[in-house]
């Protein structure tokens, strides 16, 4: 594997993680609130990331790498932070949707960060894709925090 697919692997495995972390947080999230809607929209997102992983852990593998299989340690903190919070105040979704907006906002840094990058070009059509959809979700999830979901 040459310096190129090195940088590229380390930089698809960076997103794998954020896609992970964010999967995870709209999952929990989705478990914790009440509001149907908001919950629907946080299971689409989870799926959305988790097939946003799939695919860069596919690529990842193309290339010669070993694909990240799990998501980062400050997103796991911040999960159980959550879930603390959540056990003092149950019926609050708009603290787990802002938990969930959170974990959308640092996965589009990284996405950013990563498309900034020169990749191959089906990496970067790829990244450029998932950062899209990303980009819709996170707009979703930005629109119901400002709607009154109690």
């Amino acid at each position: 594997m040459d310096v190129n697919q090195k940088q590229t692997v380390i930089a698809l495995n960076q997103l794998i993680e954020v896609d992970m972390d964010s999967e995870r947080a709209c999952m929990a999230g989705a478990r914790d609130v009440r509001n149907a809607e908001l919950r629907d929209i946080l299971t689409s997102t989870a799926d959305t990331c988790r097939a946003s992983a799939r695919e860069l852990q596919s690529m990842v593998s193309a290339m010669g790498g070993e694909p990240s299989d799990r998501g980062s340690m400050n997103a796991m903190f911040a999960r159980g932070w959550m879930a603390f919070r959540h056990m003092l105040s149950p019926n609050d979704d708009d603290a787990v949707l802002g938990m969930c907006e959170r974990e959308e906002e640092a996965a589009r840094r990284q996405y950013q960060s990563v498309l900034m990058k020169t990749l191959p070009p089906d990496a970067t059509a790829a990244v450029q894709r998932q950062y899209e959809a990303l980009r819709q979700h996170h707009d979703r999830l930005h629109a119901m925090r400002g709607m009154q979901i109690h």
